[in-house]
């Protein structure tokens, strides 16, 4: 059990058999799910305070659902990222990842959510009603969730008065509730039926809530927010995913302690307000204008943007959209790249090659890269691969067709060593070790040794007419790397003035080097532009 491992790793030898006679395993099978309650409910007890709320927290949440991380002031983020890394690392929680990604965007709480919830109930720490629940006997718990049920203060019996944290998930008439909620700071609907009342907004009472914090309300009907939203000085996190709502009202530029917005691309933004928000931390909307230059205190963005000047304390940049139509390259985006910055998506920008900025001396905290390069050069891979904490690279291409990475003399443990997921889907990806003077056999190890997924084009005639001897498997390389951690290949093969000899040459050639592969990775081979065979 990995949260024994866990635990066993923050004590002494000396203490280790102290621990197994506090746990009290039973030795008969039927004492396997008691023992591992008695694992858990140890390794809960022996979590520092701090992390003990953290985990009791998550009882609030329904099963199936994950957790998203939230933010709050910068040194606070810091704060709760290392929280949130520690319970990863006691094993207490599981990190939930985008697929083929690497990006951590949530937890989840293994099998032992029916613990977590004893014990939140036994600490009254938070009070839950599920949808099979007939009522709640009264509680002095300050957290309150209500999960797939309409909701009714009558069926609550309690003090909603008094509560601090109010979260609801696919429930109906929440509106009902909102009035009830005098000191509460947190309150978050998810996937939610908010009625119309009288004909007036749908979340009439949620302007008078003066003592929120966060408020967050996702797949959840709404059409407008009140006015009176504009009185919540004390409101650092607005999130209104998924609303339908058509235009962000302009009451929310007197949020002046908003550290983070979240809105979809549908909703309007009024002219000027973006920039009212002077100390937002976090941003997700589309589109943005040169507003943005006044918010030097952001740290995650994800929007258009034309000028990237100011932005000093940036950790996530993701600029998507159609900057390029507009004529904005590369060269012209205004950015130095702060160290601390740690995911880059560049969708928007082509650059001629790559940027001086991208390498190992500014970017040592770099761990997401998704960046379109006009022409890609052998030494800008060497360059990339020195980046130290990488592990997510999308390089696109619209010109070179074949990417090589060759292993230098004297740099064995500087190439990708983190790389877990390397997307290049419009390229051919050629490893080379022929500049390695080592042992041969050393070569799964050092040339991108964690690498899980890879994704590359084949395109068959350009290759073909490179005259390769003998043929297309002296070409297929990436049986040479990742020996241990190599989990998918997907591969794209360009048929276009091709032969349909050729084409099966290169299946027959990936195929075979999936084979060679020491961990026999998936294949997975996709046809493009068959019709324009020979």
């Amino acid at each position: 059990c990995r949260s024994v491992a866990s635990l066993l790793a923050s004590k002494t030898g000396e203490d280790w058999s102290k621990v197994y006679s506090s746990i009290g395993f039973g030795d008969r099978g039927n004492d396997i799910v008691e023992n591992t309650r008695k694992i858990l409910s140890f390794s809960y007890y022996d979590l520092p305070s701090h992390l003990k709320a953290c985990l009791l927290y998550l009882s609030l949440f329904r099963e199936e659902y994950g957790n998203e991380q939230e933010t709050t002031e910068i040194e606070l983020f810091q704060l709760g990222e290392g929280y949130f890394n520690e319970l990863i690392n006691r094993s207490m929680i599981q990190p939930m990842e985008l697929e083929d990604t690497g990006y951590v965007y949530g937890c989840r709480v293994h099998d032992m959510l029916d613990l977590v919830r004893s014990l939140s109930s036994e600490e009254k720490f938070a009070a839950i009603l599920d949808s099979g629940d007939q009522k709640l006997v009264g509680s002095n718990a300050r957290r309150f969730a209500v999960h797939g049920r309409n909701v009714d203060p009558q069926l609550l019996n309690m003090g909603l008065a008094k509560v601090r944290s109010f979260s609801a998930t696919e429930c109906s008439d929440v509106n009902v509730v909102t009035s009830c909620l005098q000191v509460v700071r947190v309150l978050t609907l998810e996937d939610c039926i908010v009625r119309e009342s009288c004909g007036k907004h749908r979340l009439l009472h949620v302007g008078n809530l003066r003592h929120l914090r966060y408020l967050g309300i996702w797949n959840t009907r709404s059409d407008e927010l009140p006015k009176e939203v504009g009185d919540l000085k004390f409101l650092q996190t607005l999130n209104l995913s998924g609303t339908g709502m058509q235009q962000l009202p302009e009451c929310v530029g007197m949020l002046k302690q908003l550290l983070c917005l979240r809105i979809n691309d549908s909703i309007a933004v009024p002219a000027g307000l973006i920039g009212n928000l002077t100390s937002l931390q976090e941003l997700k909307l589309w589109p943005v204008d040169d507003e943005l230059g006044k918010l030097r205190e952001l740290r995650i963005l994800r929007c258009t943007i034309h000028s990237l000047a100011n932005l000093h304390k940036i950790r996530t940049l993701c600029i998507l959209g159609s900057a390029l139509a507009r004529g904005i390259t590369g060269e012209e985006a205004r950015f130095v790249p702060p160290q601390r910055l740690g995911q880059l998506c560049l969708e928007c920008f082509r650059f001629s090659g790559l940027p001086a900025w991208i390498n190992s001396s500014l970017l040592l905290n770099l761990t997401h890269l998704d960046v379109t390069v006009h022409v890609v050069q052998e030494q800008d891979m060497e360059t990339l691969g020195r980046l130290p904490e990488l592990c997510y690279l999308k390089l696109n291409s619209d010109h070179t067709r074949l990417v090589s990475i060759r292993k230098a003399t004297g740099d064995l443990h500087r190439c990708f060593r983190k790389l877990r997921f390397f997307l290049a889907p419009s390229s051919f990806v050629r490893f080379d070790l022929h500049g390695c003077k080592r042992d041969p056999s050393i070569a799964h190890s050092i040339m991108m040794p964690s690498l899980e997924s890879l994704v590359f084009s084949v395109p068959v005639r350009f290759l073909k007419d490179m005259n390769i001897q003998p043929g297309f498997g002296n070409l297929i390389g990436f049986e040479k790397v990742a020996s241990t951690s190599l989990q998918r290949v997907t591969t794209t093969i360009q048929c276009e003035d091709a032969t349909a000899e050729e084409v099966e040459e290169v299946k027959a050639a990936l195929a075979h080097a999936a084979e060679l592969h020491p961990n026999r990775p998936t294949l997975r081979i996709e046809m493009e532009n068959e019709h324009k065979m020979l």
